[in-house]
């Protein structure tokens, strides 16, 4: 996502059950503190501090398909259904005595009414909310007993629940849903409604193993009034097609007329990235494979500014290998949206404060389309490693942006974001957690707390400083495609990531005398342990041109210079700003 909150204006330590052997080896992972890794220790059930789920370890089961059945109740201000899970039980059987589990994160004020495995109802002396390991943040999980499991066994478990209701006053209910009245939209006629679930929000919108360390496909259902289209992250594959109203009351300003959508992603993904919308959307088509979405109040608008996003995916391609989510789609969302943009797979939610009337803020959705590759194909093992999401995201966004625009405006906009990490900085202190490309997260706070730019621009100056060191572009972007190829669909930790850095350019090293000379050279010679774990501001930051700025601070000086003197002022015009992108 664009971290807004920066930029603009985005109980348990470590706890997941299992043994004692697991607690030790949690113990010696913090004192070493190198960043956490589920490969690290075979018995751990999650290396991921922020989840209660246990996708890893002896006797629990992995999902990796996620099939929605929801419906959409903008009356009682919920989503109601069902998720059936595909699992796979893990390749150790449990301790003796024990039983095979699914375990998955939910919000506390999420309703779980049913469990089934294979068809069958659970007794509910076979599956608990978890309230040994209620957290605050991390919430009260769902555990379900899985009959008859075995290691690489594949087991189907159904969840039936619903959504937590914001109370009469808005507040409270489900932390990943965003209701709006029909006052609230642009078209005054219909509601509305959003989902935004990073880093942790999912599991309020879902039961669900709500870790980046659980990829997975997913298919939905979706049934709402006639009048409103709904839209996920994924292919939309059937609907509108009429369906069985339901027994409550429909929303203001729609008939009884209800429709179903099919929606399916083929590509694995961490729950995070599960997005949902429905209100009265319209759309514009804007390029072979993109459509914007918005209110049809302002769907043309949306469709001008936003004309060059298949430059965008064509230039990411160029950058980083094939597109692999068949549409690229924009929804424009209401003003409340709190981030720039959100990159939701097929479907990327954005901001309309974007919406400026001259494509000067449209950068955004370059950063959105990089992702396609960091983040959403190539996802950060935890949260303790998002610089591997967004820095490398910002490094290629840049570089679509010099492709797409040219270099001057990639330059002003390194400029202004080697600024934002500076005050990023500067606000939480030069050696606070927050400020490593690594913060440890392990004390089970929200990650939302350590969100700031820099994991965005301290994580972009890394990837410069080892394209810098290696030979540059024509020699870095080689490597960056072989990564995504590589870790594509999967997840990646720091440590994953500069191994796989050692090894591709060893082996380049072999037949180029360059890079064979940067590899016994400055590289070395880098301290990963600093590069990872300083606080504060990087040792290096990449340079950017300072003519396109200098340009702009002798007209500001100019303007200055002529206070109210209206001849003075008569002497500007449209020509001091030609070429200028804003």
């Amino acid at each position: 996502s664009v971290c807004v909150r920066a930029s603009h204006g985005k109980g348990d330590p470590g706890h997941s059950g299992g043994c004692s052997g697991q607690r030790e080896c949690l113990r010696g992972m913090a004192r070493s503190r190198s960043p956490r890794s589920s490969q690290g220790c075979p018995g751990r059930r999650s290396a991921d501090p922020s989840t209660l789920s246990e996708p890893l370890g002896p006797g629990r089961a992995r999902v990796v398909h996620h099939d929605l059945d929801l419906t959409v109740d903008f009356v009682g201000r919920r989503l109601l259904g069902h998720v059936d899970y595909t699992c796979i039980c893990n390749s150790t059987a449990p301790p003796t005595g024990e039983s095979w589990e699914l375990v998955l994160d939910a919000s506390a004020d999420l309703l779980v009414t049913e469990v089934r495995v294979d068809g069958v109802a659970l007794d509910r002396s076979k599956w608990s909310r978890d309230e040994a390991r209620r957290h605050g943040v991390l919430g009260l999980a769902v555990r379900a007993e899985l009959p008859g499991g075995a290691p690489g066994k594949r087991v189907v478990a159904r969840v039936v629940y619903e959504t937590a209701a914001p109370g009469d006053n808005g507040e409270g209910g489900c932390s990943a849903l965003q209701w709006l009245t029909p006052a609230q939209t642009a078209g005054k006629k219909f509601p509305y409604v959003f989902s935004q679930c990073q880093a942790i929000h999912a599991r309020a919108m879902l039961p669900c193993q709500d870790t980046c360390e659980c990829k997975a496909t997913y298919s939905a259902t979706v049934r709402c009034p006639a009048e409103l289209t709904p839209l996920m992250s994924a292919v939309k594959t059937a609907g509108p097609d009429p369906c069985e109203q339901p027994d409550w009351e429909t929303p203001e300003g729609c008939g009884k007329d209800w429709t179903q959508h099919r929606f399916e992603q083929k590509v694995p993904i961490p729950a995070y990235l599960i997005a949902v919308v429905c209100g009265a959307l319209e759309s514009r088509r804007v390029g072979p494979r993109s459509q914007v979405w918005s209110e049809k109040e302002m769907v043309e608008e949306c469709a001008w500014e936003f004309a060059d996003t298949e430059k965008f995916v064509a230039a990411g391609e160029a950058l980083c290998g094939p597109y692999r989510w068949g549409v690229y789609d924009l929804l424009v969302l209401p003003p409340s949206f709190p981030y720039g943009g959100m990159e939701n797979p097929c479907l990327t939610f954005v901001t309309p404060t974007l919406l400026a009337k001259d494509r000067s803020q449209v950068h955004v959705v370059a950063h959105e389309v990089a992702h396609s590759w960091s983040g959403n194909l190539v996802t950060n093992e935890t949260w303790e490693h998002f610089w591997l999401n967004e820095g490398l995201t910002v490094f290629t966004e840049l570089k679509i942006i010099r492709d797409v625009y040219g270099a001057e405006e990639s330059a002003l906009q390194l400029s202004n974001r080697l600024k934002s990490l500076a005050e990023s900085i500067n606000h939480f202190g030069k050696d606070h957690n927050f400020t490593r490309l690594i913060p440890d997260l392990s004390g089970g706070g929200d990650p939302d707390d350590a969100f700031s730019t820099v994991p965005y621009i301290k994580g972009m100056s890394l990837f410069c400083l080892l394209e810098s060191l290696v030979g540059g572009d024509e020699k870095f972007q080689p490597f960056l495609r072989a990564y995504f190829e590589h870790f594509g669909g999967k997840t990646v930790t720091s440590e994953g990531m500069r191994d796989f850095f050692f090894d591709y350019f060893n082996k380049k090293a072999e037949s180029d005398a360059e890079v064979a000379k940067a590899m016994k050279g400055p590289v070395a010679a880098l301290d990963w342990e600093r590069l990872f774990q300083a606080p504060g501001m990087p040792d290096f930051v990449p340079t950017c041109d300072a003519a396109p700025l200098e340009e702009a601070r002798l007209l500001a000086q100019r303007w200055s210079k002529a206070g109210g003197d209206a001849a003075a002022l008569g002497g500007f015009g449209p020509k001091d700003v030609e070429g200028w992108s804003t």
